[in-house]
């Protein structure tokens, strides 16, 4: 007995042809001089000396925030509550035809600082240094029992149990932590002539990435009955990165190599935390046992690039880009266990990785416009991804619970070896009504190493059409049409590529597999996919501008049984500018976009019931179709927005803008014919954010104005991941126990603006 995939009926566009010719042919022409007058309207304020006759302008204030925000504050620096220094400096000179500099800084009290100092002799000369720090702020209001950094303990009184609900302890031990990443970023760059046809530039940036992130990690014999824990992850990297660059620029030929490094360090190669469960045996469990992941390790990365292109006609050129990288890492590998006492049998088979992955892509393209209204374009694109790893076996300990497993139970390294090809024409060709009709067409190879699929092939056909029937109106309809072929499915490749001989061997025929065998990636499965766009820009009157853009695509993974079997996207997006006069700009926009996805599995226990080719009853959990789940999901989108720019003397400018962001994302379980099999939808998660900005500048003279800043921030959601789940919610999982941000924050700065001759 097939299983057959849940019934799905064709959905078509929603914005059909007839419908989309309907909206060009109604729209009312008018004359050239009326329709385009708006876009030759000035929609900068007024211009005043200070926007074009000072060498430099100096900003300081002072801003306030309401409350603390990880939300409102993620990456502008306003995270806390309380006051902020404002400061900005823009100063240059010139001499003359000689030497000229120039110095930024913005953001100096807040942890978004960056500044810049450039030097330079124009047209020969260039160099600048500067620096960045960022600071990205998360969800902040969960707690930890676990003390230190990259090794995590428990508190003295740590009283230890079998589940969560065991921990008497717990409640009073814990504690707040900062989940913040703070980025510090050095550059210095330096760009010479060296004549007219030959410039040489260099660059040199160092970053530091420091914070803490967080990670989930378990101990364990089975996998499926681990003790698991959410635990803070320290960052503490660096990044040292230096290119080299050399272009030449000639008549027909243009030319540009460069060779880069980088070179990354993390200071921390493991996070050990001690095991706060009771489980297990007396090495593993709490106080004598611990745990440890291995974090990104130390690695390197040199590459060389030549770009360029070469005229051959002025209706023929040719254009190329290559590039070849290897990456290295060799950091010593970590003990099978990080508890001493475990037994371990065989050691391992090396002392580090010694590995090495090189990736080449080269691109070309072959322009050419035989006649004067015929453009066709020819390009070639290729990817190689080439592994170069020892291929050893690790007779690992799983998760930390217990010795070292045995033998057959030995995984192996795998590789992931990658080449792609893609082949590219296109055709277009100008016609009446200032027209252009294009055509394309794309082939694209790819082989994968040890994938379900090693070979895929894709065609992809693409036909737009732009036009201006009337000067008030442009139009462009774009439809695309792609079919996704892949090899035969051998869903036990990987299987086979991890495991060692002697575990297939025991192993029966009909349980051979990782994932289902009716499962298929998505990546990797058959698929076409079709595609509407359509964009109008039209101008109803001499200073309107209305821009409408209309999108719809559907995947259709038409071979796929279980796995993701149907994806569709539908995007409106409506914007409307309107400008009076020159000092007066309003913009309005809407957008609605909506995502939804099918896919399905299947609920099977190992042991027997991990057959999955049986066809006689009884059937095993794996074999049996009516043990199929299937799983409708929903993201749905809707933006407003408003700005006004108006400056209603000379001397004073005001901007008003508005957001207003709304999602709703919805996961449908279909019901499932076996008895003990009862899926629950899960909760719609409901997401509402307003934010809304005013600002005023006022000449008090012209060397002097003021600046004051106005932002209301209102963000809420009701995530059922986070709604009431408690640090001890769950028998085996420690978490944070993090609340929904529901946030409402207001920002006032006020600043005084100088500037100088």
């Amino acid at each position: 007995m097939t299983p057959q995939p849940s019934p799905r009926h064709y959905r078509p566009p929603p914005w059909c042809p007839a419908l989309l010719a309907s909206i060009c042919l109604t729209a009312t022409a008018a004359s050239a001089a009326d329709r385009f007058a708006g876009l030759l309207t000035e929609t900068r304020p007024l211009d005043t000396r200070w926007q074009t006759d000072y060498r430099g302008t100096l900003e300081l204030g002072l801003g306030y925030s309401s409350a603390r925000s990880f939300m409102a504050g993620q990456y502008n620096g306003l995270q806390e509550q309380g006051g902020t220094l404002l400061g900005n400096l823009d100063w240059r000179r010139f001499a003359g035809a000689e030497t000229y500099w120039q110095v930024s800084l913005s953001d100096l009290g807040l942890d978004t600082r960056e500044g810049e100092l450039r030097w330079g002799v124009p047209g020969k000369l260039l160099v600048s240094a500067g620096f960045d720090h960022q600071l990205q702020v998360r969800n902040d209001s969960g707690a930890t029992p676990f003390r230190g950094d990259a090794d995590l303990v428990l508190p003295g009184d740590w009283v230890s149990g079998l589940t969560t609900a065991s921990w008497t302890s717990l409640p009073g031990s814990l504690q707040r932590f900062d989940r913040e990443l703070e980025r510090n970023g050095y550059n210095f760059a330096l760009e010479s002539r060296l004549s007219d046809q030959w410039q040489l530039g260099s660059s040199l940036r160092y970053e530091t990435r420091k914070g803490t992130a967080d990670t989930g990690a378990a101990i364990y014999i089975d996998a499926a009955s681990g003790d698991a824990v959410l635990l803070p992850a320290p960052v503490d990297h660096r990044t040292l990165e230096a290119d080299t660059r050399l272009s030449y620029t000639g008549e027909r030929l243009h030319l540009q190599g460069s060779l880069a490094w980088s070179d990354f360090d993390n200071r921390d190669d493991a996070l050990r935390w001690q095991n706060p469960y009771g489980s297990f045996g007396p090495r593993v469990r709490y106080p004598a046992g611990d745990g440890a992941l291995a974090l990104s390790p130390d690695n390197s990365q040199t590459s060389a690039r030549l770009s360029g292109h070469y005229l051959f006609a002025p209706r023929l050129r040719l254009q190329f880009d290559a590039s070849h990288a290897v990456a290295e890492q060799d950091q010593a590998l970590l003990p099978y266990s990080t508890n001493p006492t475990l037994a371990v049998f065989e050691t391992l088979p090396r002392d580090s990785l010694d590995g090495e992955v090189a990736t080449t892509h080269a691109r070309t393209r072959l322009l050419w416009q035989p006649r004067p209204k015929l453009n066709l374009e020819l390009a070639y694109r290729r990817r190689d991804r080439d592994y170069s790893t020892p291929r050893d076996g690790y007779r690992y300990i799983p998760g930390d619970g217990g010795d070292q497993s045995r033998p057959e139970l030995t995984v192996y390294h795998r590789s992931y070896d990658l080449r792609s090809e893609t082949l590219e024409l296109e055709a277009g060709y100008r016609l009446p009504l200032r027209g252009k009709l294009t055509a394309g067409y794309a082939w694209e190879e790819i082989q994968r190493r040890n994938a379900a699929s090693e070979e895929t092939v894709e065609d992809r056909y693409r036909l737009e059409y732009r036009v201006q029937p009337w000067q008030a109106l442009n139009a462009k309809l774009g439809l695309s049409w792609a079919d996704r072929a892949a090899d035969t499915y051998q869903w036990d490749q990987s299987w086979y590529a991890l495991l060692d001989s002697a575990l297939i061997n025991a192993t029966p025929d009909n349980q051979r597999y990782s994932n289902h065998p009716l499962l298929s990636q998505y990546y990797l499965a058959n698929r076409e996919q079709q595609q509407v766009k359509l964009d109008l820009n039209y101008l109803p009157a001499p200073r309107w501008n209305v821009n409408l853009n209309l999108l719809w695509r559907e995947d259709d993974f038409d071979k796929s049984i279980l796995g993701v079997t149907e994806t569709q996207l539908q995007s409106l997006q409506i914007s409307a500018s309107y400008l009076p006069s020159s000092t007066l700009h309003l913009n309005l926009h809407a957008g609605l976009d909506r995502y939804e996805a099918d896919q399905g599995s299947r609920a099977f226990r190992g042991g027997q019931e991990k057959n999955a080719f049986a066809v006689q009853p009884p059937l095993p959990q794996a074999s049996d179709p009516a043990r199929n789940w299937f799983l409708a999901s929903r993201d749905d989108s809707l933006v407003l927005g408003a700005l006004l720019k108006w400056q209603p003397r000379e001397q004073l400018e005001l901007e008003l803008d508005y957001r207003f962001v709304e999602t709703e994302a919805a996961q449908d379980f279909s019901p499932v014919a076996a008895a003990d099999l009862d899926p629950a939808s899960l909760p719609t998660v409901d997401t509402r954010l307003h934010q809304f900005d005013a600002s005023g500048l006022w000449h008090l003279r012209e060397a002097l104005s003021i600046r004051i800043q106005y932002r209301y921030y209102r963000y809420q959601t009701d995530d059922w991941a986070w709604d009431g789940v408690t640090a001890t919610a769950i028998d085996k999982v420690l978490t944070f126990g993090q609340r929904n941000p529901n946030e409402t924050v207001h920002y006032v700065g006020l600043s005084v603006l100088y500037r100088w001759q």
